[in-house]
This record gives C-alpha cells, structure tokens and sequence, in this order.
C-alpha cells in the first residue's frame, strides 16, 4: 500500500509499505481523506523529536473499516468511522482515568511510533469506541469526518475558558482549530465575538461559523480595536490560536482583568516573558496584576466536535479549501504553508 513518509524537514516520500493486520483487539481502516494539521507543518519545517521519522505522518482521518479482529464487537465492516490510531499503556494514572489520548507512553498513529493516516490504510492496535473510535452520521462526509479532530482541539480549548452567555470572546488565529472555537464559543452563547487573523479567506470563515467582528491583524491594531470593542474594559475571553509571540502577549494586553485565556497555539519561536511585569505603554496589563486565568490547551473533545459538525454548526465545505491526491502530498504541505491562500488542505487516497 502507498504512504507518506516522513524523514525530517521537506522530506515527504510516497513509497510502497507493508498492508497491516488488525490483530485481535484492533483493526484497518480505509482513509477517505485526511487533513494537513498545523502541528504536520512543525516538523515539515524543522526537526521536531516527538514526530518519528520512517513512518507515515497524518492523524486527522476518517474513512471506512475493512478488517476488524476476531475480539472486536463496537465495530463491523463497512462502518465510516472518524478515528485516531493509538497505543496506550492501559496502566499510567491517565490511562486509568480512560483519557487515552494523555497516556504519558502513548504510542500514536502519524506522530509518535505507529504510521498514520496519509497513506492508503491505517492499523488501530485497540478499537475502542466513543474513544478512539467514533462512527460517522449518515449525514456526515469523510471530509466532515476528517474534521473531527482539528475542530476537536478548538472546542476543547473554548470549553476550556468556561465562557459564558454574555462574555465577549475573541480569538487570535482563524486556523482550523481557531475556527472550531469560534464555532464552539457561538455555540456556548457569547454575546459579542471576535477573530483576528491576516487572511481574508480565513476571516471569511470565521463570519460563516457566527464570528460578529473580524479584525485584519495586518491593517488594524487588534488590541486596541478590542479595548473599544469593550469600552476599554477588555474581552473575558481570549483564545490564542495563533502561535506568535506578538499574539501571546497581546492577549494579555486585551483580556480583561480576572478574565480567562486559552493557549491552544503550537509555537516555534521562544521568547522571553515575565509574567508579573506590564509591557512598554501598557501599564497595569502583567499577568500577575490583572489576575489573568491562563489555560494551557492541549487535546480534543472529539465528541464536542463531532456534535457541531453532525448540527451542522462547522461543515466541509465552509472550510476546506483545497484537496490533493496522496502522490501530491509535497504540494498539499505546501499550499497549508501558506495561511493567507488556505484554510483546511485535505488529502484522499
């Protein structure tokens, strides 16, 4: 079968690899189509350890299951389920708690030891349903499918804020998972909501998933227009999906004081910040004095995700922009390099 394999940065080869076996407790899937992730892009353009080279990358997916093991009864042949291929240690406090996804020796399909979805077919080692495994509405496409996990990260980090009926939300980043929390933080009842972001399209978006006020970070000075958006009072939320520098410390510029931000961004830059001290020109706006609750916002809420998608609150079409065959997956990472031309690039094979 044909997969994508990584071998470090700009190093993406389709070659043939092994079909897998389910085994007893697992299963093979079919992949109908699978997206780009932001966090693909990192070690496609710098080497990052937690991502294994020789193996195929990818882990947002849905498709068809073809093989099924001989102990497994959730799901059957022919079943179009969203689903992430992972091997959990079934024994750490986390796993314990049935978070699978936070097991400290997890072993994950397209990041950390086990092949991915951009390939023809992927190997689950466990089936377990509602967990890692959830099966599709009719109603739902693969693309939609596909979807579940991105949108999954970007409700799990509205959520995460506790926003309210009545807040004013802004989100700083309209990427895939900046889009799922605009969708997720309308659906939650804030009364006024904010996205920034450099690009037209993804700001577009934004506007068809319920965003009330777009800010072009290019062409406007964000944290002022959300000062007087707020009548110098701030936003009580913030997600920060962009990943800059710049935007983590304009969060804590535009949040009112006792207010709540959600880091859901990947950075690759580090910098430097002090917490308990005010930036030049913006006094009395340090972490410390304004009593910031601040949330890191790592994971999915996969079935959140899946309940905005099957209402019809996020759907394919508001989102992907561009999709390529599995032999053009170079030119499918290189258009989602491109944020201002792209939203959600997908792959089918």
């Amino acid at each position: 079968m044909k997969a994508a394999i990584y071998y470090g940065p700009r190093d993406l080869r389709v070659e043939e690899i092994e079909y897998p076996k389910p085994g007893d407790i697992g299963m093979v899937l079919k992949v109908r189509a699978a997206g780009v992730c932001g966090s693909d892009l990192h070690p496609y353009k710098q080497k990052w350890e937690r991502y294994s080279t020789g193996m195929a990358i990818g882990h947002e997916y849905a498709g068809d299951v073809v093989e099924v093991g001989s102990k497994v009864t959730s799901v059957k042949v022919g079943d179009r389920v969203w689903g992430t291929a992972l091997k959990p240690c079934f024994k750490c406090e986390r796993c314990q708690a049935e978070d699978y996804l936070q097991c400290k020796d997890l072993k994950a399909g397209g990041i950390n030891g086990l092949h991915g979805g951009f390939a023809e077919y992927v190997w689950f080692p466990v089936v377990l349903l509602d967990r890692n495994v959830i099966k599709l509405a009719d109603t739902m496409s693969y693309q939609d499918g596909a979807l579940i996990e991105p949108i999954g990260v970007g409700t799990l980090a509205a959520k995460r804020t506790g926003a309210k009926a009545g807040d004013v939300a802004i989100v700083l980043g309209a990427g895939i998972v900046g889009l799922g929390a605009v969708a997720k933080l309308k659906d939650m009842g804030v009364s006024k909501l904010m996205v920034s972001d450099v690009s037209e399209k993804r700001l577009k978006a934004a506007k068809e998933l319920g965003a009330d006020i777009l800010i072009d970070a290019a062409k406007e000075d964000v944290v002022k227009r959300v000062m007087d958006e707020t009548s110098g009072r701030g936003a009580d939320v913030v997600v920060e999906g962009a990943g800059k520098p710049a935007t983590f410390l304009q969060s804590i510029d535009m949040v009112r004081p006792f207010g709540t931000i959600g880091v859901v961004a990947t950075y690759e830059e580090t910098f430097k910040f002090n917490p308990s001290l005010a930036r030049p020109g913006m006094p009395m706006t340090s972490l410390v004095r304004k009593n910031i609750r601040m949330n890191g916002c790592y994971g999915l809420d996969a079935h959140g995700s899946f309940d905005l998608i099957k209402r019809g609150k996020v759907k394919d079409k508001q989102v992907v922009s561009h999709v390529f065959p599995l032999d053009k997956i170079v030119e499918a990472f290189e258009t989602q390099m491109n944020a201002r031309d792209s939203i959600k690039v997908m792959v089918e094979s």
